[in-house]
């Protein structure tokens, strides 16, 4: 438990300095809930990562969100994506384990900062992928998990646009999605969208998000590549340093090498993820109905 001056000013550069003795690291509250800042977890491009702990000394995450650093222009459409991430993020977390849970989320119009308690992971999926293939077993549970998070999103009629191994996160040997900043809905029937903005990593994103059309196939791809990965070692385009090339290369739908494997679900399984064309990718409910996911 701590004590401290709950009047804490929000200022970012008090924030940023988590390497105070522990009496004088930062205090903050999220609906009249304190916690304290730890250290830093990770930085984006939108907001910065902090393990912290309430007052009966339990961790979390706290995503910390800066508007104050953005441009007047930018900072309104900032703020209500934010929003938009957090209520995302809570109604999947109540459908599924496998979304990071979200504890709750408020907006301090005092110095322009939002913030959102999430429950704390050991590590990501990133880090466990170190350049060579995953064992079967292991890449078998996850890729089932990851199958899981497509059915769970379609099923909102939520497009996560950025699904990667490092929003992969492990609690307790069970993978779930986080960082839904550029996630959308989709009523259906509609399976896409055009969008005027192209955003992700590059290294995950189908070819059709490059034409600024992005469904839920898009998904699929994304995990299909994390698969890929799982099972080769590194994504399909890893070797090509020049960001154009990769671009192109991708866009231009090239065909993507599949050596060989004992397994011969395992590579349709990815082969079918692969598709260039998104109408002919399976869906998520397919997905699981693959013999690979049900092994």
């Amino acid at each position: 438990m701590f004590r401290g001056n709950f009047d804490y000013p929000y200022y970012i550069h008090v924030l940023e300095n988590y390497l105070l003795p522990a009496a004088r690291r930062p205090i903050f509250s999220v609906r009249d809930r304190w916690y304290r800042i730890l250290g830093v977890i990770g930085q984006g491009a939108q907001a910065t990562v902090y393990r912290c702990e309430d007052q009966s000394a339990t961790q979390y995450a706290v995503k910390v969100f800066y508007f104050s650093r953005v441009h007047r222009s930018e900072r309104a459409r900032r703020i209500k994506s934010f929003i938009k991430e957090a209520r995302i993020l809570k109604d999947l977390s109540r459908r599924s384990h496998h979304f990071i849970h979200l504890l709750d989320y408020e907006y301090k119009r005092e110095g322009n900062i939002g913030y959102m308690i999430m429950e704390l992971g050991e590590s990501s999926l990133r880090q466990q992928l170190t350049g060579l293939p995953l064992k079967d077993p292991i890449r078998q549970v996850y890729w089932k998990q990851i199958v899981a998070i497509l059915t769970a999103l379609q099923d909102a009629n939520v497009v996560h646009a950025d699904i990667k191994p490092e929003n992969l996160i492990l609690v307790n040997n069970v993978l779930k999605l986080t960082d839904l900043g550029v996630s959308f809905r989709i009523n259906a029937p509609i399976q896409t969208i055009q969008r005027s903005r192209i955003i992700g990593t590059i290294d995950y994103m189908a070819p059709e998000v490059f034409s600024h059309t992005i469904g839920f196939k898009s998904d699929v791809w994304s995990a299909g590549i994390i698969l890929y990965e799982m099972t080769y070692g590194r994504p399909p385009f890893f070797g090509i340093q020049d960001r154009n090339l990769k671009v192109a290369i991708i866009a231009s739908r090239e065909p993507i090498r599949f050596p060989r494997r004992r397994n011969r679900y395992l590579i349709d399984c990815i082969q079918q993820c692969l598709q260039p064309i998104a109408e002919f990718r399976p869906s998520a409910d397919q997905l699981a109905m693959h013999p690979y996911t049900g092994m």
